[in-house]
Order: C-alpha cells, then structure tokens, then sequence
C-alpha cells in the first residue's frame, strides 16, 4: 500500500494543486493525507476529484488555519474511527492485509498545552491497538536541538 503525507500548508494555492496532482498521478498512492489544506470541504472534494480519488475525510480548519484531508482508492477500505481537528484515526482493509491495519493520520498543534492534549488522545487510542498500527504526519516535534 502507498501512502503520500504532505503539509500543503494551504490547498487554495493554484501551484500547491497542480503539484499534488502531479504526485498523485507520478506515484499512484492509495491513501492521500493532507495537513493545514486551509479549505473547507467543498473545495478539497473538487482538488479530491482532480487528483483521481473516490472516497474522502475532511476535517474543516478553524478560520485560517489546520484543515485535514484523507483520500482513498477504491482498492482498500477506510473506517474512521475516531477524528478531532488534529488526528484521524483510521482502520484500513485491502486485499494484501488478511487482517485490518491502524493508521493514525495526526497533525500535532503548535500551542504546546494543545499538543499535550493531542498525545493524551493518541495514547487513549493506543490503549485499543492489538495489530499493527502506523502513525504518521507532522508531529510539530522537535526531538534535539543538535
């Protein structure tokens, strides 16, 4: 299974579009997660379509700013599970997985106590996981200053 990841840091930009399209098309993945897409719905279904995708989960930003977007291929499943304006938590079937997958899609907050809060949530989803899990995106986490 691909997965492509990508902090568009906005989606209304005409270049952003046109670039994630070209990805989209160049690397064929089958799930598409974007962070700070900065649009709501409507217009991230018109990009969802551009780029050849069927199903979708969007989480609108909050005035200006975050925004979340996944895409699937028809050839796998998605189940949401569980979504907050920072993670969503998803189970994923295909043909290839003889039993479901976790993927937990995050985009952590900036303000260091919403962050607190976000990896609260990520370890009460944790707390469920029996099988393999993924958990990927921009954790807006410094890890060393070195």
């Amino acid at each position: 299974m691909n997965l492509l990841a990508w902090n568009c840091q906005g989606l209304g930009v005409a270049l952003t579009a046109r670039n994630l399209k070209q990805e989209c098309f160049q690397k064929k993945p089958h799930l598409v997660f974007l962070m700070e897409t900065k649009q709501k719905a409507g217009y991230v279904r018109k990009i969802r379509r551009r780029c050849g995708f069927e199903e979708e989960w969007v989480v609108n930003p909050v005035g200006r700013s975050g925004g979340l977007a996944l895409w699937w291929s028809e050839v796998i499943t998605v189940n949401i599970l569980f979504s907050s304006p920072n993670i969503i938590h998803t189970s994923v079937m295909s043909a290839t997985l003889s039993t479901p997958s976790y993927i937990t899609f995050i985009y952590g907050p900036m303000d260091e106590e919403e962050r607190r809060l976000c990896w609260q949530e990520v370890r009460k989803i944790s707390d469920h996981i029996r099988t393999s899990w993924l958990c990927l995106g921009d954790f807006n986490e410094i890890l060393s200053q070195d």
